[in-house]
């Protein structure tokens, strides 16, 4: 299986404060389809998780757009996320937090 690349994100205080991690619109493709779970495994301990969107108008009400995230505890601001596609196990990503 072909490796598709890695996400890296610094978490910001908002996303450790509220529990997830922002994905990029231009990285969606990175992951499985919205919606659709995968194992997430940091350590040795396998999460079930998904990417997932919500409705927003930060840029105004004329400017209508979706925002996508990870549902993720724990995070603490200024953490570096690293996600890579495990390239043995196809829906399994592994994740590596630097702080």
């Amino acid at each position: 299986m072909k490796v598709r690349g890695a996400y890296s994100r610094k978490v910001s205080s908002e996303e450790a404060r509220e529990g997830y991690l922002l994905v990029l619109k231009n990285k969606l493709q990175l992951f499985p389809p919205l919606g659709r779970r995968f194992d997430l495994v940091q350590n040795d301990v396998v999460d079930k998780a998904r990417v997932e969107s919500y409705r927003c108008t930060c840029r105004g009400p004329d400017l209508p757009h979706e925002h996508y995230f990870i549902r993720w505890k724990g995070l603490r601001p200024k953490d570096r996320v690293e996600i890579r596609e495990d390239p043995e196990r196809q829906g399994r990503y592994v994740v590596r937090i630097r702080r």
